[in-house]
């Protein structure tokens, strides 16, 4: 049996006692992690109460100290310190708390040197009592040391290790204090996502539990942080929150204040009454109704101060919490502005750049159908890469603006991997024998066949990285590497790599490289062109698929890009089989092996094949119901006289995209006839019947959409396409629903609008 001394007395402790005043204690520790600091106090001395003859005492007061320590009593805390100094032995597990404490003091007073002692004495009696959950606590507090004295690198380090232990230990409060404290430093250090992080699994812990000690300071952290990120309403509901604890944490400290005064009064009270009562008999009575009516209003006064004051305090934080809510609302209606007026304008000037530029396309290719002169060749050819390149950069544009307005989402459907990852290095074939670069893929057998997920936004980013990579390599090699990273039930882990042997990326400049608008330097610009867009949407699309990109390059030395994205696995049984239409064989997956190849001696890049058209094809096919007319194509080719015979209605408003449309399909023997508006359309095709409709979206008098809709009315088999710029107001999967059979983006690529016709034609290859 354990003795200790407090005063001149010895006491042992009773185990009836121990247990009631063991089960009060661990009530008042939950009740301080709930800020219940009013039912703590209560239970805390209640427990001193009861155990005030025994051995039990000292750790009554243990527990009082950490309440004095939890709400701020310094000097209260100072006092019982002092009284505590001789009452353990100084090998025991009971002074290592009081040494753990007396350094939590140390802290909140900003005596670090003292805090660094008191941490070290403890360690020393926690290497010989081998008490794991001490050492944890011990351990968070030196995390929490070094973070006072900014020594961050090795607070991190402590906290990261010390994380799991307490999970596995289930010291929860403790847990969520360490991921608060690893949100400072990691926010400290620039570390921003993994902060973010560690701060919402504080959250999530502290709200499951109720450690609203906790809650106060994350609540308050989270919307200032996502005030940063401009995201306004939810930070004023995380401030609204921080604003209840803190009020009733305040109510509950004031109350608790206003208690122990009125107790003391009450006792000051009974002091006088005693003393009033010796007077009265030695006055024999004269003046006792005077004095207690004296004590009486002097108490009522002392409450009505202390009430009057605590009101006061609490009516100024309202005032603050308003007045700070007020401006939130402010920034987030001006953001929310500014946000919608760039977005407007970069889709309504993105929109009609696609007007001019579509007479500029097509005459191009027009000219180039007529056999001009070599010299003139070489004109309309330059003329048509600068037509694509604008294009290019319009692409870019709208997908930065459908990024930054957050009306990008994920596609669900099954894909082929292989297959996707040869078509577009297949389509950049060209790209790279203009730079004298070669592009090898190597691909991991082991991946399923079939996967389910977005085909065209990891398209999107490969085409990117791997244009990337032509673009500032010149003589070199381009390594595409596919492999399974990882698998569970129903999901698999796909890691991407894109290397290349190029110039290389300077290594202050490689952290800046994702960011919107940013390139190496200006003469990287000048060099190469770009609008430094690519790498900012691509790691945007990684962000939005759940995986994070990476980069290592030196300059000189070439570059690599990497990232995984997890991906479910189908039911390849009920989906349609794309490997039907492949042009290169493949062998059957059995062993986990890589296959490598070479793009330049494999691939054979069919003439009417761009990055675009492959992928805008791969879209379609999965995107769109199957119909009756989707199936595989007749290689013979059509004679003139049949094509003739096939009768297009050109719906335009626009008198020069109305003339070069239809010069184009006339020069491949199609017979057209022009409508002005939707209106216009409806009439004709009432009144004819056609074979195909190329119907414009923005007209006069009846858009394409009203119009659509209502042809489909009465006819419900003519193959109807949208001829249009998709902006980010406009749907794909809105135009299925509507009627229409397919999308051409314009200004669209002749080897594109030449294949969906063909598709609506299902009997005819147009050459």
């Amino acid at each position: 049996m354990q003795y200790f001394t407090y005063g001149q007395e010895s006491y042992v402790s009773k185990p009836t006692q121990q247990r009631v005043v063991d089960i009060i204690l661990d009530k008042a520790q939950v009740a301080l992690q709930k800020a219940n600091y009013s039912e703590a106090n209560d239970l805390i001395d209640g427990a001193i109460e009861i155990a005030k003859d025994s051995t039990i005492y000292a750790e009554a007061q243990l527990v009082k100290l950490s309440y004095y320590n939890q709400t701020g009593q310094l000097q209260k805390a100072q006092t019982t310190i002092d009284q505590l100094a001789h009452s353990f032995d100084q090998t025991s597990t009971d002074y290592a708390k009081f040494l753990l404490l007396k350094s939590e003091f140390f802290m909140n007073s900003n005596l670090l040197k003292e805090a660094e002692i008191a941490i070290s004495e403890t360690q020393i009696i926690l290497a010989q009592a081998r008490d794991t959950d001490m050492s944890s606590i011990l351990q968070l507090q030196r995390a929490e040391l070094d973070l006072k004295v900014k020594n961050y690198s090795k607070a991190k380090e402590t906290l990261e290790q010390l994380l799991p232990t307490l999970i596995n230990s289930k010291q929860f409060y403790a847990a969520a204090k360490a991921q608060l404290d690893l949100f400072r430093v990691t926010s400290i250090t620039g570390e921003y996502l993994i902060s973010k992080d560690y701060l919402i699994q504080s959250i999530r812990l502290s709200e499951k539990y109720d450690f609203n000690t906790l809650l106060k300071d994350s609540y308050l952290l989270y919307s200032e942080l996502l005030k940063e990120e401009e995201e306004f309403e939810k930070s004023i509901t995380y401030l609204e929150r921080y604003t209840v604890i803190y009020n009733e944490e305040t109510t509950a400290a004031q109350n608790t204040a206003s208690i122990n005064e009125f107790n003391k009064l009450i006792k000051e009270n009974k002091a006088l009454t005693v003393s009033n009562n010796e007077k009265t008999q030695k006055l024999k009575g004269n003046d006792a109704s005077y004095i207690l009516l004296c004590i009486f209003i002097t108490l009522l006064s002392l409450l009505a101060l202390s009430l009057f004051k605590n009101n006061k305090l609490r009516a100024k934080s309202n005032q603050v919490l308003e007045v700070k809510n007020s401006a939130l609302i402010d920034e987030r209606d001006r953001a929310k502005d500014a946000t919608k007026i760039k977005t407007d304008f970069l889709s309504t000037i993105t929109h009609e750049l696609r007007t001019p530029m579509y007479a500029v396309t097509g005459l191009t290719h027009l000219l180039l159908e007529k056999d001009p002169r070599n010299d003139q060749k070489e004109h309309l050819e330059t003329l048509q890469s600068s037509g694509e390149y604008l294009l290019s950069l319009i692409d870019n544009i709208l997908d930065f603006n459908k990024l930054e307005a957050n009306k990008v989402e994920l596609e669900t459907i099954p894909f082929d991997l292989h297959k996707r990852v040869n078509d577009i290095c297949s389509s950049l074939k060209g790209q790279a024998t203009d730079r004298n670069n070669n592009l090898h893929i190597h691909y991991d057998d082991s991946i399923p066949s079939r996967l389910q997920g977005d085909p065209v936004k990891i398209s999107q980013i490969l085409i990117n990285l791997i244009g990337n990579a032509i673009k500032f390599t010149k003589d070199g090699d381009i390594q595409i590497r596919v492999h399974k990273a990882n698998n569970r039930t129903g999901k698999c882990l796909i890691n991407f790599e894109i290397e290349d042997n190029g110039k290389g990326i300077s290594e202050e400049k490689q952290t800046a490289i994702f960011e919107n608008f940013t390139q190496e330097g200006s003469s990287t610009t000048r060099e190469y062109g770009g609008t430094g867009l690519g790498l900012a949407i691509v790691k945007n699309l990684v962000t939005l698929m759940g995986g994070d990109i990476h980069l290592k390059s030196k300059v000189n030395g070439g570059s690599k890009f990497s990232f995984e994205v997890w991906f479910e696995l189908p039911d390849s049984n009920k989906f349609y089989d794309e490997n039907q239409h492949l042009d290169i064989s493949e062998n059957k997956r059995t062993n986990p092996t890589t296959t490598e190849t070479n793009i330049n001696n494999v691939l054979k890049t069919p003439a009417n094949n761009t990055a675009n058209s492959s992928t805008k094809m791969d879209e379609n096919k999965l995107q769109k119901p199957e119909t009756a007319k989707e199936g595989v194509l007749n290689e013979k080719q059509a004679t003139p006289t049949e094509l003739s015979n096939k009768k297009i209605l050109i719906v335009e408003d626009n008198k020069i995209n109305q003339m070069i449309t239809r010069k184009i399909l006339e020069g491949k023997n199609f017979s057209c006839e022009v409508a002005n508006n939707g209106e216009e359309a409806v009439q004709a095709a009432k009144s004819k019947k056609y074979d195909l409709i190329l119907m414009d979206i923005h007209m006069p008098i009846k858009d394409g959409k009203q119009a659509t809709i209502e042809i489909r009315t009465f006819d419900r088999e003519i193959p109807i396409i949208a001829l249009t710029a998709v902006t980010i107001n406009e749907s794909e999967k809105e135009f299925y629903q509507i009627g229409f059979d397919d999308i051409i983006p314009k200004p669209f690529k002749m080897d594109e609008f030449f294949e969906k016709i063909q598709k609506a034609f299902t009997n005819y290859e147009v050459l």
